[in-house]
């Protein structure tokens, strides 16, 4: 007994079905991938704007293939900062021997930031230390100001003792000493990202339901 196996290529009219079949498929999984990486991209940024809008606008999200649509796109998400992790996972960060935040009172340089003592120092004026029995350490800048409350401006910072100035001359703490500062927890894009992914198949569900039905 024989038998013959043969295989006749399909009618050009099912090879045209299933090419389009499989360009609608390629079409819905790029879609979805590309949402759930502008999802993520938005709600990431939304998440750490309140901490800083540098890191916020840090947030990223790229689709692979930059063009056209594939079978199997994929998504790059994250955040172009180096030190994102320290507010991703937390920190504890010490100093060598103090670490030295600035106060209310310290100026602002760019950006917002309040500037550190190295800035001050190179941009503003001498520091002074106070040491305190008990109590973590200060740096003081003498400053000439009419007010002994308000914090002085950075003018102010930069005239120091002004002779023959207005007001009397004050020291005005600066920065406080402390060993160690740990930086909490403030936000979760691991979690953010893995929510999304889990979302994919709904995504892909959804937009394969508009292209058939289109």
């Amino acid at each position: 007994m024989t038998f013959i196996l043969r295989y006749d290529p399909p009618a050009p009219e099912y090879r045209k079905v299933m090419d389009g079949e499989t360009k609608k498929i390629a079409r819905a999984a790029t879609l979805a991938v590309t949402e759930a990486a502008a999802l993520i991209k938005a709600e990431g940024r939304s998440s750490v704007a309140s901490l800083s809008g540098k890191l916020a606008n840090s947030v990223f999200a790229k689709v692979f293939p930059g063009r056209g649509d594939s079978l199997t796109p994929a998504a790059m998400v994250g955040m172009k900062v180096k030190y994102a992790s320290v507010f991703e996972e937390g920190a504890t960060v010490s100093g060598k021997p103090l670490l030295w935040i600035p106060l209310s009172s310290a100026p602002a340089g760019r950006g917002g930031a309040r500037m550190g003592p190295g800035q001050f120092v190179k941009n503003v004026g001498v520091l002074y230390t106070i040491k305190r029995p008990g109590k973590p350490p200060l740096l003081a800048a003498v400053v000439r100001s009419p007010s002994a409350t308000s914090a002085p401006s950075l003018a102010a910072l930069k005239r120091g003792r002004n002779p023959g100035g207005r007001g009397k001359i004050r020291l005005v703490p600066l920065y406080v000493g402390v060993p160690t500062v740990t930086d909490p927890k403030k936000y979760n894009l691991t979690e953010i990202i893995q929510k999304y992914a889990d979302d994919l198949p709904k995504l892909y569900e959804r937009n394969w339901d508009s292209l058939k039905n289109g």
